[in-house]
């Protein structure tokens, strides 16, 4: 089994093209012909994760986040991203990223979140886009136990509380990543409150004028990638063993 085998399959599920163009999706580093017996999956790349795959004695990392977004003019070994790729070409390791043809892509990010949340009549949030999903609790929930199921399944203690607290939640609307421009469709279409990450100073402001309540859940909220890809590849390859990445790669902390 080869790297190229893996990301063949991958792409039948996502496709490549259906990325955005500003994105940079594919094969970052590496060869697509390198015998792979171990995968890792990792929401980013990081020094520490590409240490963790070349102690995990890992041939193929798969990521949401890519390396390289943009052309890069020099790979300076001194720099983390240099650092990242002499160690990957190294240790022979092939690098793939699958973004936005991800998140848009039917049974992508967007739908398997509202899985995790239990939503049913699911739907487009911005049909423009293609971006977002809204739709119903199956069991409508109390804010709180609402927020703390948020919590559970995007691995973090806090998130911000932009409007007010909700007495009950029914109807939902979230973008995963930097989701914010889309708030107002979430409003336009019902929903009780929009889940998205990387909420602006002055969308929060505008959010709260308008009386409307938005959870700011972080881009690190995508972290359900890893277990979502872990499962569908190991599903596919069980000859293979494919690991989630155990760094936790989210840069803010709290205190």
């Amino acid at each position: 089994m080869n790297s190229i085998d893996i990301i063949k399959y991958l792409e039948t599920l996502y496709p490549k093209q259906n990325a955005y163009d500003w994105d940079n999706v594919g094969i970052q580093v590496g060869s697509p012909n390198n015998r792979v017996r171990k995968v890792l999956i990792t929401l980013d790349v990081t020094k520490e994760v590409v240490q963790e795959a070349i102690d995990q004695k890992v041939e193929l990392i798969i990521s949401h986040h890519p390396l390289i977004f943009k052309p890069i003019l020099n790979v300076q070994t001194e720099s983390p991203r240099g650092w990242i790729i002499q160690k990957l070409i190294k240790h022979n390791i092939c690098l793939y990223s699958m973004h936005t043809n991800y998140d848009v892509t039917d049974g992508g990010m967007n739908d398997h979140f509202a899985s995790l949340l239990g939503l049913v009549n699911t739907s487009l949030l911005d049909d423009v886009e293609g971006i977002g999903r809204i739709g119903d609790l199956s069991n409508p929930l109390p804010f709180d136990e609402f927020v703390q199921l948020v919590k559970t399944l995007v691995k973090q203690s806090q998130i911000k509380l932009i409007g007010n607290a909700r007495t009950t939640i029914r109807r939902v609307a979230f973008s995963l990543g930097s989701g914010s421009q889309h708030f107002s469709y979430a409003k336009k279409k019902g929903a009780d409150l929009y889940l998205t990450g990387d909420v602006t100073y002055h969308t929060a402001l505008d959010a709260e004028q308008m009386g409307y309540t938005i959870l700011d859940i972080s881009h690190y909220a995508e972290v359900i990638f890893k277990d979502n890809i872990q499962s569908i590849v190991k599903t596919q390859f069980p000859d293979i063993e494919i690991l989630s990445s155990i760094i936790d790669t989210n840069p803010y902390q709290t205190i």
